[in-house]
């Protein structure tokens, strides 16, 4: 094949030698002074160093419960891997095998180290820096293009929620993969030896094995194929044959596993219709460059409603402006190749990522999907900056990056935990009911009950079908002792649909402690059908058993209670109380003993096996039981009544005298 002919470009460098010719590439112009962009390991090295002082404080971070408990702290399969679990298995509803590889080996080396998880995040994002900056190298000639492209890169504060939450791990290893496995195939490309191809497609099956948004490449290998030979023939597409049937095979496999999990992948609904689809696509093809560009306002989540069923006019005006830009991308982008693959780098990596379908409202946008896509967008902005002169577009371009590295710092702290990440969301969309309600979510974690509350009736004001949100302020309220109010909430999430069996065990408790046995009977039941392994679930039906009068159902289920947690220490006491009301003195014995072994510091146990003691005649058993009762808590009159008990049968009759002296005084306040 004759090769084509193309436009001339502006002055040109002679090439390196061991450089393909690149014809479609502006060569850089000589620069007299100012300092050059040789040799490559050292600013691989200034890459690494300011992309380590940008990140640094995200070490200290913890984890996220959103994701990251469900990922790594209580995900039995990184503690005790196995082939069979990583590799034949879906985990958490995805088949990410490498993924969780990784995790498996930061916990074998550090354990549940929330800063080990940290520090392996950000050395995966150094290595997609340097990855970018030696493919950049690789594909066109301006050292200085490369090295700005993976700058910025590297320090921009969209690139934080992958690098900075643990659950977006997954971003960062695809992405290596995926850099890996472009750099093999320009390598292939360059010199044609099939080890380059093979490794490519080793990259490539690593890279789909961590995420399935992976099966973009072949796609965008074939724009490299255009870049290179400005045209893409029949033997380019039949030569990713293997890469394509990889990228079927797993983006058929995560549609069926994501459903079989559970997240119905809905397109049209009453909420979106298939315009409305249209729209919110094109907005998101625009949505982010203006972030890339101007990075503020940035959170986890970014609302996407419409008004009185109206979107506002921004979103109907994307299709012109896109329609534009497409047009000048085509354009342009013929003409110099260098802009044509920038746009498709952007767009191709993203297209899997664009909001064609729901699952919930909460990642139809999330600063991670550009991660791999902003490559493009900072090519493209760096290589028309080259048409500034050099000491202007240097000075801008270093500004830009110290803005970016500022930002990251900031937003890195941002992402220290679920309180701060979801404080700053509704900080920035205070009419966001997702906010509001993941922000409530996170302070009842915390503990911080008031604002729990506070948040979650925003959430319900402003979106009375946030129905979760009820389920969440009654557990505040719960903690706060306003058992009406909590009743009220569990009440409404569970006539709203809600069917979990802790929203079961809570109404239930709220009847019990209001002094409504009877009702919180079928609430327990209901629970246990659900989830019949609960202890404290057995508890409280026992508790209210206990109170109906129905004292064998009490004995059966205070026992199952603790058959499922043998030191479950209230059940204990409890149970050895019903024993001793049926002069089962052993058995309650028993029963306190283990109470006592659990937490030494239950005096009503003591002081309840003192009694078991003195029934069965062991008075020096009881009142060395009392003895302790009274030491460690002088003010208790029953111990004192106990007591007095022991030393009257004792014959000690003024110890005994002295004791009742004491109960008289501490009951009558005196």
């Amino acid at each position: 094949m004759s090769k084509k002919k193309t436009p001339p470009q502006s002055p040109k460098q002679p090439q390196r030698p061991e450089k393909p010719e690149e014809s479609s590439v502006a060569e850089s112009t000589p620069v007299s002074g100012g300092f050059q962009f040789e040799p490559a390991w050292l600013w691989a090295v200034v890459l690494t160093v300011v992309t380590v002082m940008a990140y640094y404080i995200s070490l200290d971070n913890g984890f996220m419960v959103f994701d990251d408990d469900k990922a790594i702290r209580y995900n039995n399969l990184i503690k005790n891997p196995t082939f069979r679990g990583l590799f034949m298995a879906n985990n958490l509803g995805m088949y990410a095998p490498i993924t969780w590889c990784g995790y498996a080996l930061v916990y074998a080396l550090a354990g549940e180290s929330a800063s080990a998880f940290h520090t392996f995040s950000l050395l995966l994002h150094i290595g997609c820096v340097l990855s970018v900056f030696t493919l950049m190298r690789m594909l066109q000639s301006r050292a200085e293009v490369a090295f700005f492209t993976a700058l910025l890169f590297a320090l921009h504060p969209m690139q934080v929620e992958a690098t900075s939450w643990i659950a977006g791990q997954s971003a960062l290893t695809f992405s290596l993969f995926y850099l890996l496995s472009l750099m093999a195939y320009v390598q292939w490309q360059n010199s044609q030896r099939a080890l380059f191809f093979g490794l490519s497609i080793v990259a490539f099956l690593l890279s789909v094995l961590s995420k399935s948004a992976a099966v973009t490449l072949p796609v965008l290998l074939l724009a490299l194929d255009w870049y290179k030979n400005g045209t893409v023939t029949l033997k380019n597409v039949l030569a990713k044959a293997p890469y394509f049937v990889v990228s079927l095979i797993f983006g058929l496999y995560t549609f069926s596993t994501r459903e079989a999990e559970g997240h119905d992948l809905v397109v049209s609904s009453s909420a979106y219709n298939l315009f409305d689809r249209f729209l919110m696509v094109c907005h998101s093809l625009l949505f982010y460059p203006v972030k890339l560009l101007l990075p503020f306002k940035l959170s986890i989540f970014y609302p996407m409603q419409k008004t009185d069923g109206v979107w506002s006019i921004d979103y109907y005006l994307a299709p012109l402006a896109l329609a534009a830009i497409g047009w000048a991308a085509w354009k342009y982008g013929r003409r110099d190749r260098v802009i044509g693959l920038a746009a498709l780098w952007y767009l191709i990596p993203l297209a899997v990522m664009l909001p064609y379908v729901s699952v919930g409202t909460f990642e139809m946008r999330s600063d991670r999907y550009v991660y791999i896509s902003s490559v493009g967008f900072f090519l493209l902005l760096v290589y028309l900056a080259q048409r500034i002169p050099a000491e202007i577009r240097r000075g801008a371009l270093i500004g830009m990056a110290l803005l970016f590295g500022f930002l990251t710092l900031e937003r890195s702290q941002v992402w220290n935990n679920e309180v701060s990440v979801f404080r700053d969301c509704v900080d920035k969309y205070p009419d966001a009911p997702l906010c509001n309600c993941n922000l409530a979510y996170g302070e009842l974690l915390n503990l911080e009950f008031e604002p729990s509350v506070q948040h979650y009736t925003k959430a319900l004001a402003l979106d009375p079908s946030y129905v979760e949100a009820y389920n969440g302020r009654g557990q505040a309220y719960f903690q706060l002792k306003k058992f009406p109010e909590a009743f009220s909430d569990f009440d409404n999430a569970i006539k709203a649909g809600i069917v979990t069996p802790k929203l079961f065990l809570n109404r239930g408790k709220c009847h019990v402690i209001l002094s409504r046995p009877a009702e919180a009977i079928p609430d327990l039941a209901k629970s246990l059908e659900l989830e019949p392994r609960n202890p404290e679930t057995w508890y409280f039906k026992a508790v209210a058993e206990g109170k109906t009068g129905d004292l064998a159902g009490a004995l059966k289920d205070y026992s199952k209670a603790i058959e499922l947690n043998p030191q479950y220490v209230e059940a204990l006491v409890n149970r050895g109380l019903m024993y001793f009301n049926e002069q089962k003195y052993d058995e309650a014995i028993a029963d306190y003993t283990s109470a006592l072994s659990v937490r030494p510091d239950i005096i009503i146990a003591r002081n309840n096996r003192a009694m078991a003691y003195l029934s069965k005649g062991m008075l020096n058993e009881a009142l060395a039981d009392v003895n302790k009762s009274i030491e460690a808590q002088s003010n208790y009159p029953k111990s004192y009544e106990t007591r007095a008990k022991v030393y009257t049968l004792m014959g000690k009759t003024a110890e005994a005298a002295k004791d009742l002296e004491k109960v008289k005084a501490l009951t009558s306040g005196g």
